[in-house]
């Protein structure tokens, strides 16, 4: 018959030889928290969540067995990419300039991530349609379709197996910077959207802390108890063992439906634990907090492990749980963090209105190599809009590559903005056999919180202007409150001013005319302004000049505001 293709059943699949690598390794984690109960389920402050080289996250289960992993290997930063993902990265740039290439190391092998891709089609004339436009239709339009999921295994590389540190060193370090951002979390550390979501009662059930000593969560009342953040030794414990608790939550009637009412012990009752375990570790681990196993859990280790070791289903069935507990406690912390963010000033709301000027990204750029002999049938019959959803099929999903994004979509002369949606623009070039770059639009906003995110050291001149603005206005607001002030070892103070033009931190004495500018120092906007203050604080205090009164085992500089 045609189309049909014989399975392989003379072994395990590549979804079975997954899970059972997530088993010996789970088995193995269980086992050395079995001799010390008192570590952390991740090493203490090591890793951030696991993400793709474009930076996109990977989901619960996936991302577990990516920190065990980066744990076992000795791997510093948690970013992986597929043997597709680094070829990308040999393609030249739109100057035709040929980088080094990039590879993976002789020898490396590659892990597994489980992926549940969908299929959908429509039941009377069996279109098929991607799962992320069937995910915008209406109730009634989603009605008219079958999804088909499929679980698929893609193999994946930490950025370590590669020679990426060499080839691309400024990516590298871009990475290095980006894993080095912890949350400093203190004796009295406060997490914003847990703490709101406790006082506003915005979880999917009520949270009482009360002075008492027990935390659990009730199915007969649907709400949980645990005891005040006060009672806890810091706050990372009071939210990982409320995490706990909002993991079990998750599994109440017509929420996941996983809870049913079970003895004390049991092996359902022993499996919900390692769920609520898991769940909260991952969930702690997403928001820089560190996460010990829980004392009551401890007497379910043992029965963990054998069921690890007997039953091959029982890490299947598990991580997935883990995965839809973990992902309903994360997307509701980021909604209502996100909510937080917007709950600003009617003049920070004015500013944010006037930063609605579209950008453009670059997300595919196809020359006379590639095949776009559709594209230019399209584009010669006229039919712009056919030649629009075509040319979306060319975006990958990875988002805004802040190097090649721009105020305007017209770049090199002769380009021609041949049609534009909300989202997209294709822009065609004639010459030198025709070109076609495909633009994926952004407000600036958006691209604002791309540059907090991801700094600027690939960014194009028009995404490092819109840097210099952020720049600016920050220090505009801290001035507004008081002028940043150097004390001397000397006892000279210095003001500093951000200088627009320069992009520099300017530093200098006070004179009835304004400042004396004696000291230029350049902005870095992969750091905080705070953080920009000190390192020039820091410089400031190992010139000479400023050093000649000081007396080393008494005095230092120091920032004032």
């Amino acid at each position: 018959m045609a189309g049909y293709r014989k399975r392989n059943t003379e072994g395990p699949s590549s979804e079975d030889k997954a899970l059972d690598l997530f088993a010996e390794m789970m088995i193995e984690k269980i086992e050395s928290i079995h001799k010390d109960w008192h570590k952390p389920w991740f090493t203490e402050g090591a890793l951030q969540w696991p993400r793709n080289l474009s930076g996109r996250e990977y989901n619960g289960m996936n991302a577990l067995m990516l920190l065990l992993h980066c744990e076992n290997e000795g791997y510093k930063i948690p970013r992986f990419c597929t043997f597709d993902c680094v070829q990308r990265l040999n393609k030249p740039g739109k100057d035709g300039q040929e980088l080094p290439r990039v590879s993976i190391l002789r020898g490396e092998k590659s892990f597994p991530v489980m992926l549940t891709t969908f299929t959908c089609i429509h039941k009377e004339t069996k279109e098929k349609i991607k799962y992320d436009d069937y995910k915008k239709l209406s109730d009634e339009e989603k009605a008219q379709y079958n999804v088909y999921p499929k679980m698929q295994v893609f193999r994946v590389f930490n950025v370590a197996q590669t020679n990426l540190q060499e080839a691309r060193p400024e990516l590298w370090e871009q990475l290095e910077r980006e894993n080095g951002k912890r949350v400093e979390n203190g004796e009295h550390f406060s997490f914003g959207p847990v703490d709101a979501m406790i006082k506003d009662n915005l979880w999917i059930c009520p949270i009482k802390p009360t002075h008492q000593n027990e935390a659990y969560y009730s199915i007969t009342k649907n709400e949980i108890v645990v005891p005040e953040k006060e009672q806890f030794r810091d706050g990372e414990s009071f939210y990982g063992t409320l995490f706990h608790e909002m993991v079990h939550s998750t599994g109440a009637e017509g929420v996941l439906d996983r809870l049913q009412p079970t003895s004390f012990g049991s092996k359902e009752y022993a499996r919900e634990e390692l769920v609520a375990e898991l769940g909260s570790a991952l969930v702690a681990q997403r928001y820089g907090m560190t996460k010990h196993i829980k004392e009551d859990s401890c007497a379910y280790l043992k029965g963990w492990l054998d069921e690890l070791k007997e039953s091959p289903q029982f890490i299947k069935t598990t991580l997935l749980d883990v995965k839809r507990a973990s992902s309903i406690v994360t997307q509701k912390v980021d909604k209502i963090a996100q909510e937080l963010e917007q709950n600003v000033t009617e003049e920070q709301e004015d500013k944010r209105s006037a930063k609605e000027r579209i950008f453009y990204a670059s997300v595919a750029y196809l020359q006379t190599a590639d095949d776009t002999k559709q594209l230019d049938e399209l584009k010669d019959k006229g039919d712009y809009k056919g030649l629009l959803a075509l040319a979306k099929e060319y975006y990958d999903g990875n988002g805004m590559d802040e190097q090649y994004t721009y105020a305007s979509p017209l770049q090199n002369r002769g380009d021609d903005l041949l049609i534009e949606d909300k989202d997209f623009a294709v822009v065609y070039n004639g010459s030198v056999g025709g070109t076609y770059d495909i633009m994926l639009k952004y407000t600036e906003q958006e691209v604002r919180d791309h540059i907090t995110r991801y700094g600027t050291d690939r960014a194009s001149d028009d995404v490092k202007e819109v840097a210099k603005d952020m720049a600016a206005e920050q220090f505009a607001e801290l001035t507004h409150q008081r002028m940043p002030v150097f004390e001397m070892p000397n006892g000279d103070i210095l003001y500093a001013r951000y200088n627009r033009d320069k992009d520099t931190l300017d530093v200098g004495t006070a004179t009835n005319a304004g400042m004396a500018v004696q000291h230029h120092y350049p902005y870095d906007h992969n750091m905080t302004l705070e953080a920009n203050l000190q390192a020039v604080n820091e410089k400031l205090n190992e010139l000479e000049e400023y050093r000649e009164e000081l007396q080393e085992a008494e005095y230092g500089g120091g920032l004032r505001r």
